[in-house]
């Protein structure tokens, strides 16, 4: 008797290989059980991505503490999770405050011991030229967030990373405009703005914060995830509105970057993910 349904025999002369006689699946849910318990902290949970993450995460049995200026999208959100193993806090916070992220960082830890994962997902992007007047408060926005913000939290989950020995995960949502700043129609107005330079800025900084990590001899893994446009996201909502044609471009759900997250998470304490692009099929950008 032949195993996984193969004719049990290599004799046939069709030149088909014969059907391996094991087979290696993934089983995500069974590797998320090590993050079963954990504590996980999500920037811009309010938002598509965030939100979809935290939801994963939640669900996988985590302990999210998402960190929002909108209490009332978190709530929402986690008023919608019923019979999951984890659960979601909110925990209000500007992240381009640094004594927000201190004290959002702190009340963590004082009510779960520490952090495990953080998901640097919050960000923001901006209509202003970068040769428009009067743009300043804009471009400053744009860097403290996408930038100073990702870079605090992760000094404050690091800390208490390696305070406890323990093995974690730093997720930064990145974008394909990270690795490449796409041309605008010509005649139309472009709508890149200082947001490609932050999430460069996000690659570059991943490597640093890996090269870091290693020095630091913590075992903590990190993660750049760059998607191409998703439903719902700032890109796609702020771009729609001054360019029609993103409201034909194929996009991504916000679940897909989620399973990419998991994805990243999972994988076998040898093994990181550095870099992961993940684009919907027939995107043109």
């Amino acid at each position: 008797m032949s195993a996984n349904g193969s004719n049990g025999s290599n004799d046939s002369n069709d030149g088909t290989p014969a059907t391996p006689a094991t087979s290696v699946r993934i089983d995500i849910a069974d590797r998320m059980k090590r993050w079963h318990g954990k504590v996980a902290v999500v920037t811009g949970a309010s938002g598509a991505i965030g939100g979809a993450v935290a939801k994963e995460l939640v669900k996988a049995g985590m302990i999210v503490c998402a960190l929002s200026r909108r209490r009332d999208k978190v709530e929402k959100l986690r008023v919608s999770l019923f019979d999951v193993a984890g659960n979601l806090n909110c925990v209000e916070c500007d992240i381009t405050v640094e004594e927000d992220v201190k004290h959002a960082f702190g009340w963590i830890e004082n009510a779960y011991g520490g952090v495990d994962m953080l998901v640097n997902n919050a960000g923001v992007i901006t209509k202003c030229l970068l040769t428009e007047k009067n743009n300043t408060r804009d471009l400053y926005t744009t860097m403290e967030t996408n930038i100073i913000g990702l870079c605090l939290c992760t000094r404050e989950a690091v800390k208490s990373m390696k305070a406890r020995d323990v093995k974690g995960h730093i997720i930064n949502i990145n974008s394909i405009f990270g690795h490449k700043v796409h041309q605008a129609v010509p005649g139309t107005r472009p709508l890149n703005g200082m947001y490609p330079a932050s999430k460069y800025a996000v690659t570059a900084i991943t490597e640093c914060i890996r090269q870091e990590l290693v020095y630091l001899g913590t075992g903590c893994k990190v993660t750049s995830i760059s998607p191409g446009l998703v439903e719902g996201d700032i890109v796609s909502t702020s771009s729609s509105k001054e360019n029609d044609i993103v409201n034909y471009m194929p996009k991504l759900k916000p679940e897909d970057v989620a399973e990419a997250v998991l994805y990243a998470i999972t994988t076998p304490e040898n093994v990181q993910i550095h870099e992961l692009v993940i684009k919907p099929m027939g995107e043109f950008l």
